[in-house]
């Protein structure tokens, strides 16, 4: 065989290789995520930290469900420690109202959802549900009504998308959102007897209620 025809056939090998491999970059490819406005797209399970004589709130946990993705957990049992996508939120308090055995609180923050592949999530250490590769950064507006006497609360959260990355799942890409995206979280909590450090366990659900205009 000719040298011209080895190189031939290995310049025709490289290109069958390339053609079969799949290609991500600059986000091409990515699959939004699309929910109907009113239904569920996320739900949570996290822990809420009030830092002591600060009006600081660190909010953390993973997603347990998020609509169009089968595996969110990388084994069993499904928990902290098997959760792909986690949460982290910064908060700041701006307005405390106590009205009888109610105190109403204001805050207004940032949410990341974070893709972790090596699930590590640990309830004692909050910072392991911020080790990840970010993949969603929203705005937070936050009412929480607490029951002082139950030592119970809702929250009702409005997040608005300031930046989405693509990422990959099972060789498909999705994106959770686009700029400009709004969301509506409705959240549970009570207080905390699991020994961590945080003061309140909580769970919830979010919903779209807005969708940005296509690029």
């Amino acid at each position: 065989m000719t040298n011209r025809a080895k190189l031939t056939i290995a310049t025709l090998s490289l290109l069958l290789a390339t053609a079969q491999a799949p290609s991500y970059a600059q986000g091409e490819g990515a699959q939004k995520i699309k929910t109907p406005q009113g239904d569920i797209a996320l739900e949570l399970v996290g822990q809420v930290l009030n830092v002591p004589m600060t009006p600081t709130s660190n909010q953390y946990g993973y997603l347990s469900f998020v609509n169009g993705i089968d595996s969110v957990f990388t084994s069993t049992p499904h928990n902290e420690t098997t959760a792909r996508f986690t949460f982290s939120t910064e908060a700041n308090t701006t307005q405390v109202i106590n009205n009888g055995t109610l105190r109403i609180v204001d805050r207004t923050g940032t949410t990341t959802i974070y893709l972790d592949e090596i699930p590590n999530g640990d309830f004692a250490l909050p910072s392991t549900f911020a080790d990840g590769t970010p993949i969603l950064t929203m705005s937070l507006k936050q009412q929480v009504i607490l029951d002082l006497v139950e030592n119970t609360f809702t929250t009702v959260n409005i997040n608005t998308v300031t930046s989405a990355s693509a990422f990959v799942v099972n060789d498909q890409k999705f994106r959770l959102g686009q700029a400009g995206d709004q969301f509506r979280t409705f959240i549970s909590g009570r207080g905390n007897t699991t020994g961590t450090p945080a003061g309140f366990v909580i769970a919830g659900y979010v919903v779209p209620i807005a969708a940005s205009a296509p690029p």
